[in-house]
């Protein structure tokens, strides 16, 4: 009778273990199937050319909005923002209406509830833009109430400028979800948001700060120079709920010959990018100096060359717009395809242009503002100067993907656009790229935002081997050389090269 009690309260307890793990194992599920999906960015117009292509981006397969859209809605583009500072991320949807006339683009907000535990769409905008290549949205506290505001920034048919700017409405009942109200819109030669450093009370949440202002800069009509601009300057209103105009004042351009500015601004891209065609160096900064910057436009292949002191990023020139003044320009890393930079560039004299770089903030990286400011083309006998010509890059096709093992126990891991670099012990991630400097195939390395590590980058001479064995199997082989990669070239490291060997 005691063996079978004793039987009977063993298998009591086995059977008690497995319910338990049995309900435990399906909590889990029920709880992974409640959190909202996570998705990553879509790049418009992307097509890849092979079946890898997804893979080879870093992203794995391309992927959709989390909620339905409409029947008369096409999905452009997708950006991911945390809106409200809670625990998940917003999704910005970015579509075209097939039965708007206008062909305008609008934004669509898609929240996840935690009441219902389901993706919405709990709002919908619309913006003055036109131009797909041209779109771009970004999130900032323009008002300095610590309240994201949405900027849409682009241009439509017209070749204008065009700045959507929305407010976060303040609803007392989270159920309704995030919705915003539009504050700005506006359209002209040029429009950008003015701003500025703000305290570190600010910083700590201890208080407001002040609005940023936005600039409007229109031609003058009622003057006879051709470059004359009205700037007016829009600040935030509480009382109005929105930016209203504050002060226009005449800003005179340079005294170029009418004529001849029409001669460059004729309203065609052509003829501005032949003007463009060859390097700028940066006014603010001696150009025979190591802090001077230069862009080179080489329009026969479609690259734009940023280059200084230790940086040389090569981007694919993908798209021209002209305006009044000069060129609105599109362009993307050559290796890093969602790394993108828009370009204001406007006429100031005969040999000077000012250029406003608009940096994607879809991945953080260089939004400084360095390469913004007014440049000069620089001439023959300035480039007599130099100790070299500068130095002309071009796109490279090397393909590197897997493991590469070095004898002395580094190595490195590339995997789409991305890296993993370990070294005594260290492992550094970021983004790397490729391209052509003086016929030498370039290794351009770039450490992610929040490395502790002191160098920002690394740039190699790179050389890649394939062997094939008996049996067919290739043996891979990569040869770095460390180096300094500047606006004259190449400069090599006093170091041996480094041969890395596929795993």
């Amino acid at each position: 009778m005691k063996r079978y009690t004793h039987s009977i309260f063993i298998f009591a307890i086995v059977a008690a273990l497995g319910a338990i793990a049995y309900f435990y194992a399906s909590s889990i599920h029920d709880r992974a199937s409640n959190e909202p999906v996570r998705f990553r960015t879509l790049e418009a117009g992307a097509k890849p050319s092979d079946p890898k292509a997804a893979t080879d981006t870093g992203f794995g397969s391309r992927e959709t909005s989390s909620i339905p859209l409409e029947p008369n809605e096409t999905l452009l583009d997708l950006y991911s923002f945390n809106l409200d500072y809670d625990d998940e991320e917003e999704q910005v949807l970015v579509i075209r209406e097939s039965d708007d006339p206008s062909g305008t683009i609008h934004i669509v907000l898609a929240d996840y509830s935690p009441f219902s535990k389901k993706w919405g769409r709990s709002w919908k905008g619309d913006t003055l833009i036109t131009k797909v290549k041209t779109f771009q949205v970004s999130v900032n506290d323009l008002i300095g109430d610590h309240n994201l505001n949405i900027v849409c920034s682009g241009m439509n048919d017209a070749n204008e400028q065009t700045m959507t700017i929305y407010w976060k409405a303040q609803e007392l009942d989270q159920r309704q979800g995030t919705t915003f109200m539009k504050i700005f819109e506006q359209a002209a030669n040029a429009v950008l948001v003015e701003s500025s450093e703000r305290p570190d009370s600010y910083k700590l949440g201890q208080s407001n700060a002040d609005s940023w202002p936005v600039s409007v800069w229109r031609s003058d009509a009622a003057s006879g120079n051709y470059l004359d601009q009205l700037k007016e300057t829009w600040r935030w209103s509480f009382a109005d709920k929105s930016y209203i105009l504050a002060s226009a004042e005449r800003i005179p351009g340079a005294s170029i010959a009418r004529k001849k500015a029409e001669t460059i601004l004729d309203g065609t891209a052509d003829t501005f990018k032949t003007f463009l065609e060859g390097t700028w160096y940066k006014e603010a900064s001696d150009p025979l100096s190591k802090d001077a910057l230069f862009i080179t436009f080489q329009s026969r292949d479609d690259s734009i060359m940023f280059s200084g002191d230790g940086i040389i990023e090569v981007y694919a020139w993908e798209n021209s717009n002209p305006t009044r003044y000069g060129l609105y320009i599109a362009s993307s890393n050559q290796s890093v395809r969602n790394l993108r930079r828009l370009m204001d560039i406007e006429l100031a004299t005969t040999d000077s242009v000012n250029v406003r770089v608009f940096q994607d903030y879809r991945i953080k990286a260089d939004i400084s503002g360095r390469w913004d400011g007014r440049y000069r083309k620089l001439g023959t006998e300035m480039a007599k100067s130099f100790k070299r010509p500068p130095a002309m890059a071009m796109a490279a096709n090397l393909e590197l993907s897997g493991r590469f093992e070095a004898d002395d126990g580094s190595s490195i891991v590339f995997a789409g656009n991305s890296y993993d670099y370990e070294t005594a012990g260290v492992t550094e991630r970021g983004t790397w790229a490729v391209f052509v400097l003086d016929g030498s195939t370039i290794l351009d390395m770039r450490r992610s935002a929040g490395e502790a590590r002191e160098t920002l980058r690394r740039s190699w001479i790179a050389v890649k081997t394939v062997r094939q064995e008996a049996g067919g199997t290739s043996l891979e082989a990569l040869s770095l050389t460390e180096a300094k990669v500047g606006i004259h070239g190449i400069e090599r490291a006093q170091m041996p090269p480094v041969l890395f060997r596929k795993r």
